[in-house]
């Protein structure tokens, strides 16, 4: 599905491990063109968008506010623990998040040398078609949770909750192991690990490193 000449990096991982510190830090050295799937996500739920329609029809029209736009808070207390309408919700909402990602990359017309593409659900939506590889961003439970009641003002319980929700690295690996093994012909080269336990200055080097390593295998890619 690649359609340009950038190079294409996912960047995945669970709440609070530092996702936002990484795609801050490439786009203001590396130039980067950044693309946040869960913003394409809230545009194609608008009224009159993509996924509008479906979503009202499976949910009800209660999840609407006064100007029947979609309320997020209700949409979320009406799939809340119910993991089939979870999964229903995501089977409408990722094809098109997708479809838009893959039209901005190719309208960037190899402009950017990386394009970065970030997203909560980025290996359990099965993007990996999209990439030269994939980063996953993670740091150990107690300091996600840390970070998370630090920044957010999150409970401990909310953030129990949360992180019990998501999946972990075990099952970022398979799943990417399974689509390589499946195309053995595609560009997708597999996930890279970064772990964010220290501080931010770490955090840039790890990137930095990352990011020589990728030049030196692309050079004018």
């Amino acid at each position: 599905m690649k359609q340009n000449n950038s190079y294409i990096i996912g960047i995945t991982g669970g709440i609070g491990s530092g996702k936002s510190l990484v795609l801050d830090y490439l786009k203001d050295k590396y130039d980067c063109l950044i693309i946040k799937a869960d913003d394409i996500g809230n545009e194609v739920k608008l009224k009159g968008r993509e996924c509008y329609d479906d979503i009202v029809s499976l949910l009800g029209s209660d999840i609407l506010g006064d100007d029947e736009e979609i309320v997020k808070s209700k949409m979320a207390d009406r799939i809340f623990k119910d993991e089939k309408l979870v999964e229903k919700v995501n089977a409408i909402i990722h094809p098109a998040v997708k479809k838009i990602i893959s039209e901005k990359i190719n309208a960037d017309e190899g402009r950017h040398k990386f394009i970065v593409v970030e997203a909560a659900l980025l290996i359990e939506a099965s993007y990996f078609d999209l990439f030269n590889e994939i980063w996953v961003i993670d740091a150990e439970k107690d300091i996600r949770i840390e970070r998370l009641i630090e920044s957010r003002g999150y409970s401990l319980e909310k953030c129990e909750n949360i992180i019990a929700r998501q999946n972990d690295l075990d099952y970022y690996r398979s799943q990417s192991d399974i689509f390589m093994n499946e195309n053995p012909d595609s560009q997708y080269g597999g996930i890279r690990v970064i772990i964010n336990n220290s501080g931010i200055e770490d955090l840039h080097d790890l990137t930095d490193k990352i990011m020589e390593d990728i030049n030196g295998r692309i050079g004018q890619y």
